[in-house]
């Protein structure tokens, strides 16, 4: 009888704990952010959105301004979205200390425990976003113009500091580098143990030629030539030396960026030798006396998802064990064992020996399914710790993952009068940026999260020894079950970001007759789909910028686009 009630309960235990990880955060997956929410036009829901679930005064204080800002510029409510901005600068430079208190709450709950701080790319958006909103008040309001215009052009300033300290810290995208150059003998000796070594090789943030570029247009804008010139030419370089390739650009967006600096030295004058050296045809003379740019934002960029695994210890093979926990609908699921097979899994021919030596021929075969942390002779140091033990039944650790990225865009166009005049490139990807940002930060986080749930694990059993509950008999396990469900329940990743962001950035640059001008912009969808948005602008002797977002609604909305998801200032 007694081995019938141990044979149940052992059956109960195995039930109970595949059911509980399974159950544990499956909300996440169907919760609409304030980003779709924008994109079928519901402002008001999105705002309410943002509210409920990120805390003025709390750990997500950060995401709340920054949400809030993109939302209020979406309705052309650019005073109010600079203000947003402005706590956003305030409140990321206010982020260099973390208490005591929030480091114990991390390394025992959870990362989502402590102040969500952004990333490095945030703070050239927010200076960027300012800017644009600065340039539409200067469009709405004429009679100011001069001075929103100056105030555009401060947050560009601001933004060259920042981005000349980066520079200064990852190298930029400097050609002189070579196999001598120090970060690079640095990055050799922390090669990462769990990403392939080249998935993570030249994905650093470094410099960003965009924004450079979108500086250039606003000096140039505001007549300051020599500032533009500069601009332009780092830019350009930028583009030309791993800028472009680092995000997939096309190659035309170095040349674009050349007939801007071309634009600009001919206006400035006195750079007759620079510009032959830039060996400028009767052809790039024509093509750079553009004086209007488009700056065209798409999409939303992916979203970061949890991917929970499941950890064991294989007394066997004396190693750790992880498994992924597939949740959500087919394509979620789908992208979750994607992600792990290309960052986690045992794939390489390394991990194929070490699963064959370790383990048997059926190891072999699931190392695309699993990951194998062979102990070798520290698993005795494992046994004494408790880890073992600890591990009975399982730990969950959870870390992000990101959605696939989904380009619906195959091109899009400026029209005027009823026909094409030229085709918006792509400048930046944005989508790219912050998928390069969450590979570069996966081995960290991992390492991260198997200490914060091991560390669960040893301090819940020692709490079951100061009881009694120790054995391994029916009471005994179903202790530790509680503690391993309590432990599972309370993981959790750190899937914050700023969810507004756009996927992708495109850019024209094109001439027109100073005047007032009925604009056409076609975006053209994969599914054949098109979406138009019009807008009048105004085109001046010198340059003027012009800035639109557009959304990519579900087919059965197309039809009914509207200016809504036009920003055009």
């Amino acid at each position: 009888m007694s081995a019938r009630i141990k044979k149940i309960t052992t059956l109960c235990i195995v039930y109970l704990h595949t059911v509980l990880l399974s159950a544990c955060n499956i909300t996440q997956f169907n919760q609409p952010s304030p980003a779709q929410l924008a994109q079928q036009g519901n402002f008001i829901q999105a705002k309410q959105n943002v509210t409920q679930n990120y805390n003025k005064t709390g750990n997500d204080r950060l995401l709340y301004h920054l949400e809030m800002a993109s939302l209020l510029q979406l309705e052309k409510n650019y005073l109010e979205s600079n203000e947003q901005l402005a706590v956003a600068l305030t409140l990321i430079e206010s982020f260099y200390t973390q208490s005591v208190t929030e480091l114990a709450l991390v390394q025992f709950s959870g990362p989502t425990y402590s102040t969500y701080k952004g990333k490095a790319y945030y703070l050239p958006q927010i200076h960027i976003m300012k800017a644009l909103n600065y340039n539409a008040l200067a469009k709405l309001h004429p009679s100011d113009s001069g001075h929103y215009y100056d105030a555009a052009l401060v947050e560009m300033r601001q933004l060259d500091v920042f981005l000349s300290q980066l520079k200064a810290q990852t190298g930029g995208y400097d050609v002189k580098q070579d196999d001598n150059f120090l970060s690079k003998k640095v990055y050799q000796l922390l090669k990462p143990i769990f990403a392939p070594s080249d998935l993570l090789e030249n994905i650093d943030y470094k410099d960003d030629a965009f924004a450079h570029f979108l500086s250039g247009v606003l000096f140039e804008q505001s007549g300051e030539w020599d500032a533009a010139r500069l601009q332009y030419e780092r830019a350009m370089f930028m583009y030309e030396n791993g800028f472009s390739q680092q995000y997939k650009l096309p190659e035309q967006i170095a040349e674009q960026t050349r007939l801007g600096l071309i634009r600009v030295m001919r206006r400035a004058g006195g750079y007759d030798s620079q510009l032959q050296a830039l060996k400028p045809t009767s052809e790039h003379e024509a093509a750079s006396a553009a004086n209007v740019t488009l700056l065209q934002n798409i999409g939303i960029a992916p979203k970061r998802k949890q991917l929970n695994l499941l950890l064991r210890a294989d007394t066997e093979s004396k190693a750790l064990v992880m498994t992924p926990i597939l949740l959500g609908n087919h394509k979620e699921r789908q992208a979750q064992m994607r992600w792990f097979q290309m960052l986690h899994a045992d794939t390489s021919i390394f991990d194929m020996m070490q699963n064959y030596i370790l383990g048997d021929v059926g190891d072999v075969a699931m190392g695309a399914l699993t990951k194998r942390l062979p102990l070798g002779p520290l698993w005795e140091d494992a046994v004494k710790l408790g880890v073992v033990d600890a591990l009975q039944f399982g730990a969950r650790i959870s870390v992000t993952y990101l959605e696939p990225l989904d380009n619906q865009v195959t091109h899009s166009e400026v029209w005027l009068n009823g026909q094409p005049l030229t085709t918006l490139l792509p400048y930046h990807s944005v989508s790219l940026l912050t998928l390069q940002d969450a590979l570069k930060q996966a081995n960290t986080e991992i390492h991260a999260a198997l200490s914060r749930e091991i560390l669960k694990a040893l301090s819940a059993r020692k709490a079951l020894h100061k009881v009694g509950f120790e054995q391994n008999d029916l009471f005994g396990n179903l202790a530790k079950l509680t503690s391993s469900v309590v432990n599972a329940v309370t993981a959790s990743a750190d899937t914050r970001q700023w969810q507004t962001l756009p996927a992708e950035i495109r850019v024209a640059q094109l001439s027109l007759p100073t005047g007032e001008h009925d604009i056409t912009i076609k975006t053209y969808l994969r599914s054949g789909h098109i979406i138009e948005q019009s807008e009048h602008i105004t085109a001046n002797d010198a340059m003027s910028l012009w800035h639109t977002r557009t959304f990519m609604k579900a087919q059965s909305e197309q039809a009914s686009l509207t200016n809504s998801t036009l920003n055009m200032e």
